[in-house]
């Protein structure tokens, strides 16, 4: 059993049961293992929810450098941040229910570490957008609500689609991930180059 494939699992389980929802005899039920063992890599539930939590605002990191880092045009560096935003949710779906969660009781108390991996990864987006030729009313931009704009968007539109509710007026695109973000990663890129970006 790795601390990996128990990390994997309880985010499934805190995506799904919430931090409070979620038992520690229950997980260790589902991991078909001794609840000693979650133990032996985390002292308590309070720290294994977050290195869940840190783990997911820390995916692709490094691509997310690289594209700060290469030589792509600064609007191009931008749609390839969008880019990989739509595909971190498409790979790891429990983002959104996890962040959604997470919002919902922000008066959790979550660990110090984790005010500092928003700090980090918020930095690596701020960089490529001032890259851009930004409008001048945009200059001073919140970079908080910015990305709050873009996480949001994804997330919701992605939840929309995937619904089984009957939603009359929405683009039916089966329920087919690809479709679903691609489409909302060309709207959201499109909006934001238009709305951000002197000609």
């Amino acid at each position: 059993m790795t601390k990996k494939h128990i990390l994997d699992v309880a985010t499934e389980e805190f995506a799904t049961l919430g931090y409070s929802g979620l038992s520690m005899n229950k997980l260790a039920e589902k991991l078909k293992i001794n609840k000693a063992m979650i133990y032996y890599y985390f002292k308590d539930k309070r720290n294994l929810y977050d290195e869940v939590i840190s783990s997911i605002i820390e995916l692709n990191e490094e691509e997310k450098k690289e594209i700060l880092n290469s030589s792509l045009e600064a609007k191009e560096k931008f749609k390839r941040y969008i880019k990989l935003c739509t595909k971190t949710i498409s790979n790891n779906p429990n983002i959104i229910p996890l962040t959604l969660r997470e919002m919902a009781n922000f008066d959790l108390g979550i660990e110090n570490n984790i005010p500092n991996s928003i700090e980090q990864e918020l930095v690596l987006m701020k960089q490529i957008i001032l890259q851009l030729n930004l409008k001048e009313k945009y200059k001073d931009i919140d970079f908080y609500e910015l990305k709050a704009m873009i996480i949001g968007t994804i997330s919701s539109y992605y939840s929309m689609q995937k619904t089984p509710l009957k939603l009359s007026n929405i683009k039916d695109f089966d329920k087919n991930d690809t479709k679903i973000l691609n489409y909302v990663e060309e709207f959201i890129t499109n909006i934001l180059l238009d709305a951000l970006c002197e000609n």
